[in-house]
């Protein structure tokens, strides 16, 4: 796809791989509509940009009351693509973990996206425009210390192929992208002290962006960032065994890790 003047709807736009994608896409001369909750933090994105820049401020993106609102300014601004990648991620053992952990990460990671793209999917099939979820390597590994996480990024990535099946014919292009970690706030101590014992390498949010431009403009539906990750995702689609020998000799690090308090000296 042409991205140039295209109109694109990014959500999480104030986020570390948010503003990238917001600056790689604006070099490519699309028209960029940033959405999050903070104005100022989205105008302070907005003022490092080179292009027509629309700010949309959403309160809650787990609300169906503030996404409804979110699609009608969307139509409104007659957005070509959208991209879908506000997310979060608690980093702790699955039995840690209390019920409203569970339910932030399916909802925003999850649920959220599919609602928002059923609102504007009659929009976007009309534009023969394209949706984005920017998921995870954990979308196609199942990896320790991110039990809930996995779930809501493999739940992601069945919505994005069976959407992309369904309406392939019809002129919707559907991407999921899958970086593996990517070096941003989102990460506290404990995970960048785990990555560096486990060896894990975590990419910068400039390198991800334009990976993901990249599948964008090759209409590519599914890819995975890095090595050895995109080597485990499709091993473990065909051998899971191996993958599973791999990762239970890293659970106990990472459960070493995932109990420690974020703020740990």
């Amino acid at each position: 796809m042409d991205l140039n003047n295209k109109v694109i709807a990014l959500t999480g736009a104030t986020g570390g791989l948010g503003k990238a994608l917001a600056q790689r896409l604006s070099e490519k001369g699309c028209r960029m509509v940033l959405v999050g909750r903070q104005a100022d933090q989205l105008r302070a994105v907005a003022d490092k940009l080179n292009a027509e820049v629309r700010i949309v401020c959403v309160n809650d993106l787990s609300s169906s009351a503030d996404i409804h609102r979110l699609a009608n300014e969307l139509r409104e601004l007659d957005i070509d693509i959208l991209i879908n990648n506000a997310g979060v991620n608690t980093f702790r053992c699955f039995q840690e973990l209390n019920e409203n952990d569970i339910d932030d990460l399916i909802t925003l990671n999850l649920l959220s996206p599919m609602k928002l793209t059923h609102a504007l999917l009659s929009h976007l099939l009309g534009r023969r425009g394209m949706i984005v979820n920017v998921g995870s390597a954990f979308g196609f590994i199942g990896y320790p210390g991110n039990v809930a996480y996995c779930g809501s990024k493999f739940g992601l990535r069945g919505f994005s192929e069976a959407l992309y099946r369904e309406n392939y014919d019809l002129g919707l292009k559907v991407i999921y992208a899958a970086p593996r970690a990517i070096d941003t706030p989102m990460n506290d101590a404990r995970v960048v002290g785990m990555n560096k014992a486990l060896g894990n390498i975590a990419d910068a949010p400039l390198a991800v962006a334009e990976s993901i431009v990249s599948q964008m403009e090759r209409e590519m539906h599914r890819q995975v960032f890095g090595f050895p990750e995109k080597l485990f995702a499709k091993i473990n689609g065909v051998l899971p065994k191996i993958v599973d020998g791999a990762l239970i000799k890293k659970a106990k690090a990472v459960r070493f890790w995932a109990s420690r308090t974020a703020d740990f000296d």
